[in-house]
Parts: structure tokens; C-alpha cells; sequence
């Protein structure tokens, strides 16, 4: 159930807008469009880095740390990423290839964040749920919503008892982010039968940021 008028505050929203990340936003696009595939670690060291540093979820940042930083992508994450590359290549593929909307894809769509989280979770030991949907929606931004505390917070407010009908019968998802999800695609589907326009993850993001206080 989303609250009610959220139409009006997204309206005031896009009068308000502006691109002062768009720049820095369309070099990752760009990068990740361009070197889509895990397979160089020098590619892979740098999305990892750049992505995570840039949106505040560094996978640096782990328990028990005791090598440096770059020791850690070029030693730890990077060869890790590139064994795992061959199928989060495929997975990212085939979305990027999928003409549905994210309801449509959504099993899917889950199960490879909590493919890449799981990932991250074993480099780390901690759970790296911003991140994993971070660096996939750079991959393909069509398909994933991004995650971090203030969306959440902001969502939360918003769309208070989300349809879970999508998470039925799969277990294959992060509880989390799955929630998350429901609350995403419950705004994105309101918005759409009010304003007539279906607003993609990037823009939805936006706007929950922009309405954190």
C-alpha cells in the first residue's frame, strides 16, 4: 500500500530536479557497459573499487582486516570475481537481454544479488547486500533497484504492507533485499497508474533520496 499523494511529492520532485551526479553516474554506466564481463582482474578491480568507493560501500571494509587495500582487491576479490565470472556474466546477460519489466524477472533478479552477496559475504564476512545491488545495477540498471539504509528508511515510509506475491515459493533471495523489492516495484507500479509513466530504478532512487530528512 503506498501512501497516498506520493504522486504530488514526486511531481514536486521532478520540478525540483537536477544533474549534479549525472556526470560522475554515466562514467560507471559507461564503464560497466563497456567492460561488461568478469574476466581481466584489472577490469574487475577497478568496478569493484570504483563502484563501491563511489556509493559508499567499499568492499574494504570487512571483519578481521589485516591486509592492505590494495592487496585485498588484487589477492582476494579480484581472483575470486573471476571464478565466479563465467556465471554472474550469464546472469547479468540474460537480464540485460530480457524484454520484461523487473516484475517479470524478478525471481531471477533476486537470485543473482543474493548470488553476488553470498560472494562478498564469503571475502568479507559481513553482509554486503548495498553493494551487491550497487555494482549489479551499474551492470544493468533496467533491472535493479539500489539498496542502502537511506532508500530503505524512505521506502519504508512510503509503501508500508508491500504485496509479496513475487517472493512466494522462492527461497532463493535475500529476505532483506526481497522486501525491498516489493516496496520498490509497489511504488514504480503506483506511479505508473497515476502519472501514466513507468519510472525506472535510477529515477525511483532519486527520489527516495531526495525525500530523506
Amino acid at each position: 500500500m503506498v501512501k497516498t499523494g506520493t504522486e504530488n511529492l514526486y511531481r514536486e520532485y521532478l520540478k525540483a530536479a537536477n544533474s549534479r551526479w549525472e556526470y560522475g553516474n554515466s562514467v560507471l554506466y559507461r564503464m560497466c557497459d563497456e567492460q561488461p564481463e568478469h574476466k581481466d582482474i584489472d577490469v574487475i578491480v577497478g568496478k569493484i573499487w570504483l563502484i563501491g568507493r563511489s556509493y559508499a560501500a567499499a568492499i574494504e571494509r570487512r571483519k578481521n582486516a589485516v591486509d592492505g587495500g590494495d592487496d585485498f582487491y588484487y589477492d582476494v576479490v579480484a581472483p575470486k570475481l573471476l571464478e565466479i565470472g563465467p556465471e554472474l556474466d550469464d546472469r547479468i546477460d540474460g537480464l540485460k537481454k530480457s524484454k520484461g519489466h523487473i516484475v517479470d524477472d524478478a525471481k531471477e533478479i533476486l537470485s543473482t544479488h543474493k548470488f553476488l552477496m553470498d560472494t562478498f559475504y564469503e571475502l568479507t564476512g559481513l553482509e554486503k547486500r548495498s553493494l551487491a545491488s550497487k555494482y549489479l545495477h551499474f551492470h544493468c540498471p533496467e533491472k535493479f533497484f539500489i539498496y542502502d539504509s537511506r532508500a530503505r528508511a524512505a521506502i519504508g515510509k512510503i509503501v508500508k504492507r508491500p504485496n509479496k506475491k513475487i517472493l512466494l515459493g522462492n527461497d532463493d533471495h535475500d529476505a532483506e533485499y526481497g522486501d525491498f523489492v516489493c516496496r520498490m516495484l509497489e511504488l514504480q507500479e503506483y506511479l505508473d497508474e497515476k502519472l501514466g509513466t513507468y519510472e525506472k530504478p535510477r529515477a525511483i532512487d532519486s527520489f527516495l533520496l531526495s525525500e530523506v530528512k
